[in-house]
């Protein structure tokens, strides 16, 4: 979750589509790496300072373009909420990929159906879903924890992936209405089941919508009862 604290004097930058360049979901943290280094925000319970949040982001990034992954190609990820999670969405959207989260929970067969639609170029999997490797092999995998990597040529460590040197002047290389999600419904793997695309510029406007809501707290996910996610925000008030 991103803590967004309830501060008199902020900008919502999800609100106004007048940029220097086209919108995407990491706009505003760029923007507040670049404005306002030092200044925090918490991110599924951990504190990072904008710039070290952008730099962790733009290390995964920049990781995903080395490795093949580029612009409209699909990224999957099957991992527990954690600020790991938020940093590798907003890394995937950066460089244009579409990212689909999925629960640690969701069956072998239903996964299978889900890689045979989308042809993913990188899937982040982690303890609690080691189980739906099977289903992929030859597929860029990027294991979130100790032990899980068998050493195929396709598969890394998510430690490997932390110590790349970021390329500090990436930039997107898409367009607002470029698709940035590919949400599954719950009973995905149903006959006629498909993924429903929300660009760049419709998570925005959905944001803007929700702006106004009291609680303070903007989430990248959404957890539904059966437990399956769907995207929903990406955004943090930044202090000007």
């Amino acid at each position: 979750m991103l803590n967004v604290p309830h501060i008199p004097s902020v900008i919502q930058p999800w609100q106004s589509a007048q940029r220097n360049g086209p919108f995407c979901l990491t706009s505003f943290l760029s923007d507040a790496a670049e404005r306002s280094p030092e200044q925090t925000l918490t991110v599924d319970g951990m504190e990072f300072t904008c710039e070290e949040a952008w730099m962790r982001v733009l290390r995964i990034a920049t990781w995903l373009q080395e490795n093949g992954v580029s612009r409209g190609e699909k990224v999957i990820t099957v991992l527990r909420h954690s600020p790991d999670l938020h940093l590798i969405t907003l890394a995937a959207a950066h460089i244009g990929a579409v990212i689909s989260v999925l629960s640690p929970q969701i069956r072998g067969e239903a996964f299978q159906s889900i890689l045979e639609e989308t042809e993913p170029a990188c899937l982040f999997l982690e303890k609690t879903s080691r189980h739906l490797k099977q289903h992929a092999d030859n597929i860029l995998t990027v294991w979130l924890g100790d032990g899980l990597n068998n050493g195929g040529w396709e598969e890394a460590d998510f430690s490997e992936v932390m110590n790349t040197r970021p390329a500090y002047g990436m930039r997107f290389p898409g367009k607002s209405e470029d698709p940035a999600f590919l949400v599954f419904p719950e009973k995905t793997g149903a006959k006629d089941s498909h993924g429903v695309l929300l660009s760049h510029d419709s998570v925005r406007l959905m944001m803007t919508a929700r702006a106004s809501e009291p609680d303070g707290i903007l989430s990248l996910f959404h957890a539904s009862s059966r437990e399956h996610h769907e995207a929903t925000a990406v955004f943090a008030a930044l202090e000007v």
